[in-house]
């Protein structure tokens, strides 16, 4: 059996974002990747609901504050949620 461990790239382009969880807890995640013909088709990630504000704040921390407001409001957008009408849950 191969054993394969994700590590860091080897070269890196700047248009790309890492995301990387560190010490899950079992049962937070659930990754499934579907290789056929020796190349990946697709790759299912699956989070337990409770975690989706960890783990969007997660994906956006290595970014500038323009481009996630950015992300932030197309993804509001695409749900047609109205940001400035959502009262804080903070």
């Amino acid at each position: 059996m191969v054993e394969n461990q994700f590590t860091d790239p080897d070269t890196t382009r700047e248009e790309w974002v890492d995301v990387r969880m560190e010490d899950p807890e079992e049962g937070e995640w659930d990754v499934d990747a579907v290789v056929v013909g020796g190349h990946v088709e697709y790759v299912d990630l699956r989070i337990r609901p409770e975690l989706l504000s960890d783990f969007i704040g997660c994906l956006i921390n290595d970014i500038g504050d323009e481009e996630a407001r950015t992300i932030l409001s197309n993804a509001a957008e695409g749900k047609s949620i109205d940001l400035q009408d959502e009262p804080s849950t903070t």
